[in-house]
Order: C-alpha cells, then sequence, then structure tokens
C-alpha cells in the first residue's frame, strides 16, 4: 500500500503566542513516520510573530493555517480545525506539548485497524515534564463511559475517526476547564470505550511560564466541575464525590465545607481529613473554630 492509499490523518495543533514551542511542536509531527498526514494549525490571535512564520509554512506547502482575528480560546480552534479536517482520523497536541516517538501516528492507525467494533477512539499514557522530574501518567488499558463519569483517564489527547467528534458535538466552548474530559464522557457514551496504546509517546511540558490550568482561578475549575456535572445527568453520589475528589487536586481549590460534607458520605474519612486540613490552612482562627463545629455536627447527624 502506497502512503496515498492509507488513511489521512488530521492533526491539529491550536496555538497562541508560544511560537518558540510551537515550532518544536510542529517539528515532531512532521517526522513521523506515518507520512499521509494533513497538519492544521489555528492562531488563536497571537501577537508575537506567530502568524508571519505559519504563513510562510503554509506557503510552503507545510500545513494549513486558520487564523482567527481575535483570541476565541482553545476550544474555538480545535473546533475550527476539525471542522476543516480532511482526514479520516483526527488526533490533536498543543502547542507546548510534543511527540516522543515518530511512530506515534503509525502506531494509533495500526490500533485502530485491530481495536474492533465498540471503541470511541485509542489514547496514549504520557510523561509529565515538571520540577519535580519526569511523572508518567494515564496508564490505564481503557477508559469506558462509566469509568470517564468519575475521572478523566484519558487526558488530553486522542485519535478517533473525524465523524466521532463531529458526532459528539464537538468541545464545548461554554466550559471554563475539563473541555477534552468532557468531549471523552460524550463519545465514549456515543461510540464505546477508549483504549490505551500504552506506549509513552507525547511529553506534557510544564516548565515554561505561559499560563496552564494549574495557573487559572479556584472557582473556574469548580465552575468546570458544576457544568460537567450538570451535563452528566443523573449524578450519584459517588460519581460527585469523584469529581469533587478531583476538583480538590487542584492546589488554588480551597474546599467549601458542602463538598467536604459530600466526601465524608461518598468516601472513607482519609479524604475528608485532607480536604479539612487543606481548608484550615487558609483560614483565621477563629473561622477555623466555626468550621470545626460545622464539621462535628455533620459527622454527629451522619451517626
Amino acid at each position: 500500500m502506497t502512503e496515498k492509499q492509507k488513511a489521512l490523518v488530521t492533526v491539529y495543533i491550536p496555538t497562541r503566542n508560544r511560537l518558540a514551542l510551537l515550532r518544536r511542536a510542529i517539528g515532531t509531527v512532521q517526522s513521523q513516520t506515518y507520512r499521509n498526514i494533513e497538519l492544521i494549525v489555528v492562531d488563536d490571535g497571537s501577537t508575537d510573530g506567530t502568524r508571519e512564520y505559519l504563513a510562510g509554512e503554509m506557503a510552503a506547502g507545510v500545513l494549513t493555517a486558520i487564523f482567527q482575528e481575535k483570541c476565541l480560546g482553545a476550544c474555538a480552534a480545535r473546533n475550527a480545525a476539525i471542522v476543516a479536517a480532511h482526514g479520516e482520523f483526527v488526533t490533536g497536541l498543543d502547542d507546548d506539548d510534543y511527540f516522543l516517538s515518530d511512530r506515534r501516528i503509525e502506531w494509533f492507525v495500526e490500533s485502530w485497524q485491530t481495536a474492533g467494533p465498540g471503541v470511541a477512539g485509542i489514547f496514549d499514557s504520557v510523561k509529565f515534564n515538571t520540577s519535580a522530574g519526569i511523572i508518567e501518567a494515564h496508564q490505564s488499558a481503557s477508559a469506558s463511559y462509566r469509568q470517564l463519569r468519575r475521572q478523566n483517564l484519558v487526558g488530553n489527547q486522542v485519535f478517533a475517526p473525524r465523524r466521532h467528534y463531529i458526532e459528539a458535538g464537538l468541545f464545548d466552548v461554554g466550559m471554563p476547564a475539563w473541555q477534552d474530559w468532557d468531549l471523552w464522557i460524550r463519545m465514549s457514551e456515543k461510540f464505546g470505550a477508549f483504549i490505551n496504546l500504552n506506549r509513552l509517546t507525547c511529553m506534557m511540558d510544564e516548565l515554561h511560564d505561559s499560563e496552564r490550568i494549574k495557573h487559572r482561578d479556584g472557582q473556574v475549575i469548580r465552575a468546570a466541575m458544576r457544568r460537567m456535572s450538570g451535563k452528566i445527568g443523573n449524578i450519584s453520589l459517588a460519581e460527585r464525590g469523584w469529581l469533587i475528589a478531583i476538583l480538590h487536586a487542584y492546589p488554588q481549590v480551597r474546599p467549601t465545607v458542602m463538598e467536604i460534607g459530600i466526601l465524608m458520605l461518598a468516601f472513607r474519612p482519609r479524604l475528608v481529613l485532607r480536604a479539612v486540613r487543606r481548608r484550615l490552612a487558609g483560614i483565621g482562627k477563629g473561622e477555623r473554630t466555626r468550621f470545626v463545629r460545622d464539621i462535628k455536627d455533620r459527622g454527629d447527624k451522619k451517626t
């Protein structure tokens, strides 16, 4: 089979004012052994020379560039690329991350060919480059709809047929965070589980100064949890507890009394005590006394 006879794979990259990082990301797409790739980069209103660079690369036939006149957000950029894509399959890459293997796309295609029916898409375990060193994550063998209602086992990128993204409704531009997780839930509900390539072919780079979700205000993350809870519907106590536990993993999020009460009902005391300690660390002595009394009253009522 010639390269042109192989399925076309679209790789999308949303970007804004990260020219040096974008060049690195594009380079790892260009080095893929699988050659029948359409690369679409969506510029979300950059002012750092990114537009001029992309215009030159598009003129050279390296990629397709879509220019948004003002910043509409990463979800709008991803959606624009997916709608414009010609590939049978679509996968993404954030501009600050990069592929670790030149066979990533090749392995995705091969995995899909042997996946069988009832699969929404393929994901891969990833490496995080952090100040504490390299951390490996998202290593579950698969992620079902029921599992994804509780936690994001997939990460932020999948390989799937383009129609799966489209028919699941694309990324929700109204989600202030957790947009990828939200879409994976909808895709898995409609098409089946995600399965893991488990080859660690992508590096997520946290060692740069650009904004990431961990820098956002805690209320933004909490708003994302509320919107996701409402979209999931018929959410169980255990599922709500999982979402709250994940919410509290963000250091900028300060647990509320109600959230800790839900954790008390849904989980073991250890998780609740951890949330209590984090809340006590950020409040004054008088408020701390009232908070402890509230928690004790809730505990007494439970028993």
